[in-house]
């Protein structure tokens, strides 16, 4: 990314995060707060797959029955 370094990424990527996000750097050891890896993963060990609630909604809510589909696998 921009020909960054790791160090580099993870300095910008602290200095962005808010709120919840931002509280999940509390629980890092400083030499974790200069890896991009692992940053990128606290939030991800933090709030799993929360994230995908709305994408699935979505998915959800834009389903439309096809025409080989009866009512019960249009269902499921």
């Amino acid at each position: 990314m921009n020909n960054w370094s790791n160090e580099e990424k993870a300095c910008v990527l602290t200095s962005m995060l808010r709120d919840s996000a931002a509280a999940i750097l509390e629980n890092l050891c400083s030499s974790d707060l200069r890896d991009y890896d692992k940053i990128t993963s606290a939030p991800k060990l933090r709030f799993g797959d929360a994230h995908l609630t709305d994408q699935l909604h979505g998915q959800l809510h834009n389903q439309t029955q096809q025409a080989k589909d009866d009512l019960t696998t249009f269902a499921y």
